[in-house]
């Protein structure tokens, strides 16, 4: 492994030593390496691997690299190219597998990232704290909101997935330089408005819903105060002619974030600030670049709200523009 950064990675149980390489701001493993550090056998983080790709998971060509590695073959040492996964292959492995040793290696695989990512792109992080994005804030929630929700489970693999899709994607950088996201300045006059009552008899109709399999209580969408009634209305506030949330994405992330954050309900916050985000961007479609469906997948759905339940006070702003990432808006002149 020439040139690549090694770390020495001791399993709680003092098993398993591991030379990792960090190359391209992600940990790579060899198959070998992988048994070892999950406890389990080479052929079983084979079949894995095997299902991983052919599920459409991951894709090979983009998550395989080979390093050429000295190894040991009876009295001599020889050099061999041996295939390695990275971090997305091996925490997905690790899901499956499902021990108690891979959760321990996501919380150190998460430590190393950050810090390889801090060190090595120190003026991206500079520029990124310039226009009111804290990278350390987002790698931080990464970590808390992977060890709060257990991180063996598919809601945390997406947690990833959004988190790595927004801090560690440099092309957002370059929006943010040349001001071409949407969601900064963009005006969109003719949004319509999600009423009340309306949010009511559908949240009635989810909860039906819900109870009817057995994934819901009676307390489920009932109203605590006041709260949904404000969330609704400050969207749509404004002052004079300037609007405080002036277009869709703006306005569906912070609907999002009072609903969770602010808990309107005695139950089911989550999923209705989740049911009504998805409804007020599918109402306003028409000022959308793609269907919601192109633009929010069930799983970052559900990322994005454990996100938004597990952010502090301090990362709303945060919170705010990673929802807005994901929400392309259609250019004024296609209006």
């Amino acid at each position: 492994m020439a040139e690549q950064q090694i770390r020495i990675y001791t399993s709680k149980d003092g098993q398993a030593q591991l030379e990792v390489a960090l190359e391209q701001d992600t940990v790579w493993l060899s198959q070998a390496q992988m048994a070892e550090l999950f406890g389990t056998s080479p052929e079983n983080v084979l079949m894995h691997i095997k299902n991983i790709f052919s599920d459409e998971e991951l894709v090979d060509f983009a998550t395989t690299k080979e390093f050429l590695v000295v190894r040991q073959e009876g009295k001599r040492q020889v050099q061999r190219r041996i295939k390695h996964y990275n971090l997305d292959v091996i925490i997905s492995v690790g899901y499956r597998v499902s021990s108690r040793r891979a959760t321990r290696f996501r919380q150190w695989a998460t430590r190393v990232l950050k810090d390889h990512l801090v060190q090595g792109y120190t003026l991206n992080q500079r520029r990124l704290a310039e226009r009111g994005i804290e990278f350390n804030q987002a790698v931080d929630l990464l970590g808390r909101t992977l060890i709060n929700q257990g991180l063996v489970s598919d809601e945390s693999q997406a947690v990833a997935s959004v988190i790595s899709d927004y801090a560690r994607s440099w092309s957002l950088l370059q929006g943010y330089d040349e001001q071409q996201l949407g969601t900064i300045d963009v005006k969109q006059p003719g949004m319509l408005a999600l009423r009340l009552d309306e949010a009511l008899n559908a949240i009635a109709a989810l909860k039906q819903s819900l109870i009817a399999k057995g994934e819901a209580t009676e307390l489920f969408g009932q109203l605590r105060g006041e709260g949904l009634t404000s969330a609704l209305a400050t969207i749509e506030q404004g002052f004079g002619e300037e609007l405080f949330y002036p277009n869709v994405a703006s306005r569906a992330a912070h609907l999002l974030y009072f609903v969770i954050k602010n808990h309107p309900l005695a139950d089911g916050n989550k999923r209705c600030g989740s049911f009504l985000f998805l409804w007020y961007l599918r109402r306003n479609a028409s000022l959308l670049a793609k269907p919601v469906e192109q633009l929010i997948n069930d799983n970052t759905l559900v990322a994005l709200a454990l996100l938004v339940a597990e952010s502090i006070p301090d990362q709303k702003d945060l919170m705010i523009r990673l929802i807005e990432h994901f929400i392309l808006l259609r250019e004024a002149s296609d209006l």
